[in-house]
């Protein structure tokens, strides 16, 4: 199998060959290749020279890019002032939804800035260096996690009870472009699309509150994207399975669901996960990329990504993963040591 054919198979819940491989790569990837962390995540050309390098080092089963569109080009986009560090990700400097004014504003905007055309030119560069054989994977948001960007995570919480139908108001708004967004990169050639849930997770917000303010504009936008023709796979950090979370991520038309952290140190139990949704759909595991793979040794990180995968060892549709981001600054020999256990571990 090639890794489109594998991560395909795992998808559907069918017998692989070995097991997929798709950690959060991309920080890593463009820190080590990149010729500036910046540039990798952000400038086309560059963006393919890394990960491309990153590929014939490392036995990934995709390629993932999305931190640079997520953290700023998006953000910047709806008139956020962004800020582009060479060596971290980009950082908001300034908001821009303060009145009812600014959300009309929103709803006009041209979302197809320089900044993401030079970021679709990656990805059609990537797949055409690709041929077929590796997938690509960007991540995305929600319309909520998009409005916290654009209102700021204090403001967005206060609305919640003081101001919701300006939340629900900015969401409207955001549904059409997140869509347009969503297309533009399938047709680029994204074929996963991956919500990194950061603000509606457990973490932040209580079942109620993502059934009032979330379900219904990340449904719309998942199950727009999923008829576009890519696999979406929502990636949420909390307890998804004891809040019920779970369960409404499952109404959507999405292919696979990616748990992320509890707490800085733990992880979801993948096992709680797979006996919640059984053979309904795939499921990643969830490394913790804060721990031995970040400030342990190659030996404590092989020992951790054993223990993972002989914890997942028979289920079907399962595919190995961090639970978040990896740090660019996560050491190489680090991460070596998790892609040599990874492709040589004994599945059978």
């Amino acid at each position: 199998m090639n890794a489109k054919e594998r991560m395909e198979a795992a998808i559907g819940l069918k017998p692989v060959d070995r097991v997929p491989n798709a950690p959060f790569n991309e920080a890593p990837v463009c820190n080590y290749y990149g010729s500036t962390f910046r540039s990798a995540l952000l400038e086309g050309p560059e963006m393919c020279r890394a990960h491309m390098k990153g590929l014939e080092e490392f036995k990934f089963d995709w390629v993932m890019l999305g931190m640079g569109l997520i953290g700023g080009i998006i953000p910047e986009a709806f008139d956020c002032e962004v800020s582009w560090p060479e060596d971290v990700f980009p950082i908001i400097e300034k908001t821009s939804v303060f009145t009812v004014d600014d959300v009309e504003k929103m709803a006009k905007k041209d979302m197809f800035t320089s900044r993401m055309d030079s970021f679709l030119e990656g990805v059609s560069l990537l797949k055409k260096e690709l041929k077929g054989e590796v997938p690509i994977a960007c991540e995305y948001i929600s319309p909520f996690t998009i409005a916290t960007r654009l209102r700021g995570t204090n403001e967005i919480m206060m609305d919640m009870y003081e101001n919701p139908e300006l939340v629900h108001d900015l969401q409207a708004a955001i549904v059409p472009l997140d869509i347009a967004i969503g297309k533009a990169l399938i047709d680029a050639g994204v074929e996963y699309i991956f919500y990194g849930a950061d603000m509606e997770c457990p973490v932040l917000l209580s079942p109620a509150h993502y059934s009032e303010f979330v379900h219904k504009p990340t449904t719309e936008v998942c199950n727009a994207l999923s008829a576009h023709g890519s696999y979406v796979l929502p990636h949420m950090c909390g307890d998804i399975v004891k809040t019920g979370i779970v369960d409404q991520l499952l109404e959507m038309d999405i292919h696979g669901i990616m748990p992320g952290n509890l707490t800085q140190e733990k992880v979801l139990d993948l096992k709680e996960l797979k006996e919640k949704v059984g053979d309904e759909i795939c499921i990643f595991d969830n490394l913790n990329p804060n721990g031995p793979l970040l400030i342990g040794t190659p030996e404590e990180v092989t020992r951790e990504t054993l223990a993972h995968l002989e914890n997942a060892k028979g289920m079907d549709g399962y595919i190995f993963s961090t639970a978040g981001t990896s740090s660019p600054y996560t050491p190489k020999e680090n991460y070596l040591a998790m892609d040599r256990a990874v492709s040589e571990f004994n599945w059978a």
